[in-house]
């Protein structure tokens, strides 16, 4: 009985010093690394984002996929900015944006980059480009203000057919566990930790970024907010069928970017049908075109960034002309 009380003292304590470190290094890393763009209020919460370039057309807004900061956005972001304004942002509880309550839908994400939007004076009208899940969000987005969307560029990103199946429900709790199961990680102290052995630099960062993509992607709430995203299509399935068919969008220019490498483990229940969604997604819009990149798994914007850039640069140029 004693050593099991010893044990039960000696994990307590074990958990006092991972809750301990993680409080002084969040405190250490608020300090270290300050937010680079601007916090913007969306109504008792701030979101953060960070705009670049000067070209006076329409102004591209980038939406990651579940999971993915925008950090990882900032090289593709560098060369959008010589030809086009561009922003990336954090949705709730991402890097530097504040954590937003558990089991909100897609609406609800949608209102937070409309508020963003209009109370950081980021003018419209936008090119929209969004990866994976993100590009649900934009799509529902250009479904409520209309006037506000001038092209947009989806990057892998799964039609509703795809999504409004049993199979994508199984999937979706399966990465709701994972990250809590991180969450829960990250409140020890586990991650930052366990990443702080991590040495090799994404393409196209640099050190100062790749540090600050360790530090705040080690927060509980970035977990919680990854655990949140994909699960919240399942909240509001009449939302996701009603997002739109054939000729929806009109004639604003679409491109829409598939990939060509399946989909590993876990994800390749969501192969089935994907190519035939694409075709359908290209069709929202009467100039709507679908690019393969064929030598990209889901992340083509770090398999193949060019084809991202090239679809945002001609989205612009059919815009302005």
């Amino acid at each position: 009985m004693s050593w099991a009380l010893w044990c039960l003292a000696g994990l307590m304590a074990l958990v006092g010093l991972g809750v301990a470190f993680e409080a002084i290094s969040e405190a250490r890393d608020r300090a270290q690394f300050p937010p680079p763009g601007k916090m913007v209020d969306v109504g008792g919460r701030r979101l953060h984002v960070l705009c670049k370039g000067t070209h006076a057309g329409p102004t591209v807004v980038i939406e990651q996929g579940a999971g993915s900061p925008s950090i990882l956005w900032w090289p593709i972001q560098d060369k959008v900015a010589a030809f086009s304004r561009v922003c990336t942002y954090d949705r709730a509880g991402y890097l530097w944006s504040d954590p937003a309550t558990r089991n909100r839908n897609l609406e609800a994400r949608v209102d937070d980059l409309h508020a963003l939007l209009a109370n950081g004076n980021v003018a419209g009208p936008y090119i929209l480009v969004g990866h994976s899940f993100g590009g649900l969000i934009l799509r529902l987005y250009a479904r409520k203000y209309p006037t506000e969307v001038a092209g947009m560029v989806l990057v892998d990103t799964p039609e509703e057919q795809v999504i409004l199946r049993p199979s994508y429900d199984d999937y979706a709790k399966k990465v709701g566990y994972f990250a809590t199961t991180f969450e829960l990680a990250a409140r020890l102290g586990l991650v930052r930790l366990a990443a702080a052995f991590l040495r090799t630099l994404p393409d196209g960062l640099d050190v100062n970024a790749y540090r600050a993509i360790k530090a705040t992607a080690a927060l509980p709430g970035f977990f919680r907010a990854m655990g949140d995203d994909p699960v919240s299509l399942s909240r509001d399935p009449a939302t996701i069928r009603a997002l739109g068919g054939a000729g929806s969008l009109g004639n604003k220019p679409l491109i829409v970017i598939t990939h060509c490498i399946p989909f590993p483990g876990p994800a390749a229940v969501l192969e089935d049908g994907w190519l035939d969604g694409q075709r359908r997604l290209a069709a929202l819009s009467t100039r709507g075109e679908l690019v393969f990149a064929e030598h990209s798994n889901h992340l083509v914007q770090s398999d193949q960034p060019e084809i991202v850039i090239a679809a945002i640069k001609r989205v612009a140029a059919l815009v302005e002309n």
